[in-house]
């Protein structure tokens, strides 16, 4: 590819995918999904393939399901009936939620035996039924409201709804009417803030008869009602943007009659099946189903995309799904501030995806803050000009780290000493880039007239801060994003001058203006140093691009490759996809990108791992399937498709893995960002799929592909543009036929690369000459909605219908106990340690024997120190409570801290009980000790002299009724290393 087209960054394919229904087979059995002159998706049908499906209550916040309009986001979960925590994109510095709401009077539903829900993405709706009833909750799409309509309830039978806070939160309670609120402000203060004000307001009220409200305490409002003489109510909870005033009146106004008119959600459902109607889908087949669950993630994402980040500022910002947090106020990392390295795979996606709409607030985050990121730059980095935009940006536009020392690990601050983002310099150029395809995408000029400055901005400050050498080369000494910090020629700057220097060029020549800085940035284009070199074997060498022709060498970090790694992100493939650099037809270039691909340092090391992109440039179909199921079963904890940065399902929610999904399967089927369009450059040869892709100047492509190799291909005109176009079948013979008009646009060529001239609003069909699709059976792109949840290995969407066991033996899932002469299968932590047999014995406590504690009588699991299970790992089991006695007791530990949760004992009658099942560490801590082990066991035979420590939990049982079940609390998945998990031993009643 010539050096002036591969520095050309454009925008990414945007991408609809959706498979047809015909599966992989022979050619004689392959159809095309086009016909009468379009590509024909049953968009509903498709969506709903990937739709949550819930067969037992999601009793554990961990377990919630997201809800949400772009503003305001819900975490909903069936704990005490139905609980949903209230989350908004604008409660800064500390994106405080305004609170959780509680419906009591829904634990019957949620309890019943034949309870079950799904999140209906199309429609954005949860729906829950069981025991006679139906809850249906959505955050409205139209204003920022949670509702929760249910039929089905007892008409005579109290119920309630509940707002409240915790502790550490000081609101204003108030209860006027049918509303109760709960209202709260505070100031974002030095040395971060500038004094501006920020708040929270919940306000809960009811539909139904006799409507009061009251103040429970300072931080608790509820909502008292009957239901409708139908047995029909409605629970509405309004969180809007709040920075102070008359509460009861503002609450009153955002309310209106949402709590007594007939519907309320119509304009919530003609927003989503508006925006499903436009945005790209996928529908993927696969034999071994890997396919199909990655397709599910990818829809999954782009629900979660349109109901986090339609708001002023985005709902997501490490990488963490904000609104959709689940644990009161805890958040990861700093919430005021936005990390891009975790943010560009969404913008990526969204473009991908056919649904540009949804980076609106992603781009004005940065251009609206420019000056701020200037004033910064010209504070914190002596001497420079322009603007380096901090990797951590402040959502006011400084680079402030907020903690206990908000200087520490400031980003774009030289003053300071080197950390993790102090000297990061080529954010600013990633934006920009960014703002660029985005503009190639849209064709705006409004659009890049708002982006330029920024642009402009970012890449005079890569020049002010390099040097011109000995050699005549500009060079800089910065950090190697966050993995290596104050070296000379980092590969992120000179990827980022030579990808954006040219881009600011073509953007001011296409708004007629700078001359002059036109100039400088031509000549310095010339002086851009090439990508650093090192050595594939030992990644220590300093080599230059004549070691290329050895084969040996691969991209380093930086000129200092031996400098100290101080995160694990693989920078030597950011020039392919983060850069645009270097793709599958980059000559020697691609090679040395191959090469370094293939001994890259770090492998499936993060949810936000990039490598799946970098080989979808590259055109390693394989690898992009490697990667996405790999990162997909490491990654991906929570039953919402969301995962974790840790892979620990207590921890936040994170959309990182599901946006890398999306922009990669995106990427593996249509590239065009250099301007070329390579169909299926990178699919996978066991993955069918159909799909519709979103590219430059506003068009689309059309494709099917089978086996690996593309069956039909329509390229969809959104304005008049010279189209360059890969043969999608190399070395065959193709044509291009205007399918508006019949003419003959391309001549049968076996050329490896055509230009289609593109009219606005045609469409143009690209075929096999002797084999063209037009004349294959048609075949209509379909689904059949989601019935169950989805499993990928250990990975689920969705609950499945909970198993009743006759015994906890029967869930038995760990080895926690094993003889000392046998310590191989033990593993109650994850790391492989264990409890020891003999040192239990030591004290009385023997295989199959009884241990008295708390009045009860257990007996302690007879498998103890063979080698076979001995505990359950606590994630939701539920088992048969038999026998008498108005106690039921447990004996129990934890490993990597205090571990459990809330566990639920259901009655006959259909009634519940929650209560407090969690253990200390089995290191020791507080709680009622049933008995302690003088020593620990260890792999390899050997012991460690610590005690080990078995705990009681004893729970009174309701009198005068009779217990059916209890359920453990939701855990995660077994014991893993740094996981907090709780551990069960033995059950008994008395």
């Amino acid at each position: 590819m010539p050096t002036s087209s591969r520095l050309r960054v454009a925008v990414l394919a945007a991408i609809t995918m959706v498979s047809a229904v015909t599966p992989a087979l022979g050619a004689e059995g392959v159809s095309t999904a086009w016909r009468d002159g379009g590509f024909r998706i049953d968009r509903q049908a498709v969506v709903s393939r990937s739709d949550i499906v819930l067969g037992g209550p999601n009793v554990a916040n961990t377990q919630s399901l997201p809800l949400g309009n772009g503003s305001l986001g819900a975490a909903v979960w069936a704990a005490g009936g139905f609980t949903a925590q209230l989350n908004r994109g604008d409660t800064f510095p500390d994106r405080k939620s305004p609170g959780q709401v509680t419906i009591p009077g829904l634990a019957k539903l949620a309890n019943a035996s034949d309870f079950t829900a799904r999140l209906d993405l199309y429609d954005g709706v949860l729906t829950e039924t069981g025991g006679g009833m139906t809850a249906r909750a959505y955050v409205r799409a139209d204003t920022d409201e949670l509702v929760v309509d249910v039929t089905g309830a007892d008409p005579n039978a109290d119920q309630t709804a509940q707002g409240y806070l915790w502790s550490g939160r000081s609101p204003q309670a108030q209860a006027s009417g049918a509303i109760g609120t709960l209202a709260e402000t505070w100031v974002d203060g030095p040395p971060a803030g500038a004094g501006q004000t920020f708040g929270s307001l919940l306000a809960v009220t009811a539909g139904g008869r006799d409507v009061t409200s009251k103040v429970v305490d300072d931080r608790t409002v509820q909502v008292s009602f009957k239901p409708n003489k139908n047995g029909a109510f409605r629970v509405v909870v309004g969180a809007p943007g709040w920075t102070g005033g008359d509460a009861p009146k503002t609450a009153a106004r955002l309310l209106g009659d949402a709590a007594t008119a007939s519907t309320v959600d119509k304009k919530h459902l003609n927003w989503w099946h508006d925006f499903w109607a436009h945005a790209d889908l996928m529908k993927v087949e696969s034999a071994d189903g890997s396919g199909q669950y990655l397709e599910n993630l990818r829809t999954i994402y782009l629900y979660q995309e349109a109901s986090l980040n339609r708001g002023k500022y985005p709902g997501t910002q490490a990488g963490v799904a904000d609104l959709f947090e689940f644990s009161q106020d805890k958040q990861d990392w700093v919430p005021a501030d936005y990390w891009f390295w975790n943010l560009r795979m969404q913008i990526a996606a969204n473009l991908s995806s056919g649904v540009p709409e949804l980076n609106t607030a992603f781009f004005d985050l940065y251009t609206s803050n420019l000056a701020a990121v200037e004033a910064w730059t010209k504070a914190k980095v002596p001497g420079a000009a322009g603007a380096c935009v901090p990797e951590t940006m402040r959502f006011n536009g400084n680079g402030l780290y907020t903690g206990p020392d908000p200087e520490a690990n400031a980003s774009c601050d030289a003053t300071i000493a080197p950390s993790y983002n102090s000297m990061t310099y080529s954010t600013g150029a990633e934006v920009g880039l960014w703002l660029w395809q985005a503009y190639q995408h849209n064709g705006d000029n409004s659009f890049l007239r708002k982006g330029y400055p920024l642009m402009k901005a970012a890449a005079q400050f890569l020049l002010s801060v390099a040097e011109v050498g000995p050699d005549g080369l500009l060079h800089t000494t910065s950090n190697a994003h966050e993995t290596q910090w104050n070296v000379s020629d980092p590969v992120t700057n000179i990827a980022a001058m030579t990808a954006l220097f040219p881009v600011v060029v073509s953007a001011a020549q296409e708004l007629h203006t700078d001359d002059a800085f036109v100039r400088q940035l031509r000549a310095a284009e010339k002086q851009i140093p090439p990508l650093p070199r090192t050595d594939a074997a030992t990644h220590s060498q300093v080599l230059t691009p004549d070691a290329d022709a050895g084969g040996q060498d691969v991209i380093a970090y930086s000129t200092q490759p031996t400098a100290p790694l101080n995160n694990g992100e693989n920078l030597d493939l950011e020039p392919s996809w983060a850069y645009g650099l270097i793709g599958d037809d980059s000559g020697p270039l691609t090679d040395l990108a191959k090469r370094s691909y293939d001994a890259r340092r770090f492998r499936f090391n993060a949810e936000w791992d990039y490598d799946g992109l970098s080989a979808a440039r590259l055109g390693l179909a394989g690898e992009v399937e490697a990667n996405l199921v790999a990162i997909t079963k490491k990654y991906q904890v929570f039953p919402s498709g969301m995962g974790n940065l840790f892979g620990s399902a207590g921890a936040a929610p994170y959309n990182e893995e599901t946006g890398i999904v999306a922009a990669n399967l995106n990427e593996a089927l249509a590239q065009d960002y250099d301007g070329l369009l390579r169909i299926a450059p990178a699919w996978p040869s066991d993955w069918d799929v159909n799909g519709t892709v979103s590219l430059q100047h506003n068009s689309k492509v059309d494709v099917q592909v089978r086996g690996g190799v593309p069956v039909t291909v329509v390229l969809e005109a959104g304005d008049n543009a010279a189209m360059k176009v890969r043969n999608p079948w190399a070395g065959q013979s193709i044509k291009v036929v205007d399918a508006d008009t019949g003419r003959a646009v391309v001549a049968p060529t076996t050329a490896g690369q055509i230009a289609v001239n593109t009219v606005c609003g045609h469409k143009y069909l690209i075929e096999k000459s002797a084999a063209p699709f037009t004349s294959l059976p048609f075949g209509p792109v379909t689904g059949v909605a989601a019935t169950s949840a989805k499993h990928l290995g250990p990975v689920q969407i969705g609950l499945d219908k909970p198993v009743v066991s006759a015994t906890l033996a029967e869930t038995y899932d760990n080895v926690a106990v094993t003889a000392d002469d046998n310590t191989g299968p033990g593993n109650i932590d994850g790391g492989g340690a264990s409890m020891s047999a003999k040192a239990f014995a030591d004290v009385g406590v023997t295989p199959g024997g009884p241990v008295s504690h708390g009045g009860l009588t257990f007996a302690w699991p007879s498998q103890t120190g063979t080698g076979t299970p001995d505990n359950t790992v606590a994630n939701g089991q539920t088992i048969a409570l038999t026998g008498t006695g108005n106690m039921v007791g447990f004996l129990v530990t934890a490993a990597y801290g205090t571990a459990g949760g809330t566990a639920t004992v259901v009655y006959t009658d259909g009634t519940t009980q929650d209560f407090s099942l969690t253990s200390s560490d089995w290191f020791g801590g507080p709680g009622d000790v049933a008995f302690t082990a003088a020593y620990q066991n260890r792999q390899g035979n050997t012991t460690y002299q610590g005690s080990a420590y078995v705990y009681y939990v004893g729970v009174p049982l309701q009198a005068g009724k009779t217990p059916s079940r209890v359920r453990l609390p939701a855990g995660g998945p077994g014991a893993v290393a740094g996981t907090p998990s709780l551990h069960v031993f033995a059950m008994a009643r008395g």
